[in-house]
Order: structure tokens, then sequence, then C-alpha cells
């Protein structure tokens, strides 16, 4: 399942992204230091987030905090479920 490994907040705080897949289900996250968010990106591709910078489908931006760290997984795996049921 998705987001089972996703890495705690510090991981994000320490300005790192983080990416990860399901077959042709593809997302990032990056976060913003300053603004002290963690912004998801989702693309449908067999390629990289480098090469699909343009195909992105769905973007939402969360509060670096435990509970906006639940939501955006919550929000990755709707995301992933209704690409799925397509």
């Amino acid at each position: 399942m998705l987001c089972e490994e996703l890495p705690k907040i510090m991981w994000f705080e320490n300005n790192n992204d983080y990416t990860e897949c399901h077959y042709l289900f593809h997302y990032i996250i990056i976060p913003d230091t300053k603004e002290e968010t963690m912004t998801v990106r989702i693309w449908h591709s067999d390629y990289c987030y480098d090469k699909c910078k343009d195909q992105i489908v769905s973007e939402r931006t969360f509060p670096m905090t435990a509970e906006g760290r639940e939501q955006m997984i919550e929000y990755i795996r709707q995301e992933d479920y209704n690409y799925v049921q397509k």
C-alpha cells in the first residue's frame, strides 16, 4: 500500500523530497521549510518527476505537521484509488 514507508516530519523539515510509485501512479512530496508546508504532485507515467513536470494531474499543499502528514497520506491514497478505478 502506498505511504507505508513514508518518512516522518523530520525528513521533510530537513528539506528532503520523497517520491514513490504504484505502477503508473507516481507522486513526489516537496517540502518548503520557509513556509512549513509539503506539496504533493501526482502524475501518471513510466517516467520520473524530472521527465514529467508538465504532466502533473493533481497537486495539493499540506502543513508540515503530524496532522498534515496524515491528511497527505489520505489524499495520496484517495488519488491512487481514483486512478485505479478509471
